[in-house]
């Protein structure tokens, strides 16, 4: 069973994860626009690559975290 401990930080890694993705896309405008949301303001290409990693290392975070104690790798 998941504890308190592990719950609260996993959500604490996908919530930095989202705020990282929403700050790049609103500090830079990264590659060509994919996606027009309305006038000044659209999904571009850098965007997704940043949401991209930061998920993808929120993951791999969230792997090592639910990890059984036991084990010494994440075999």
């Amino acid at each position: 069973m998941i504890s308190i401990r592990r719950a609260v930080s996993i959500l604490v890694v996908w919530g930095t994860a989202t705020m990282f993705g929403l700050a790049f896309a609103e500090l830079t405008r990264v590659g060509p626009v994919l996606l027009t949301l309305s006038r000044g303001h659209g999904i571009h290409v850098g965007d997704l690559v940043a949401f991209a990693a930061a998920y993808g290392a929120a993951a791999f975070v969230t792997r090592y975290l639910l990890r059984d104690p036991g084990t010494q790798s994440l075999r």
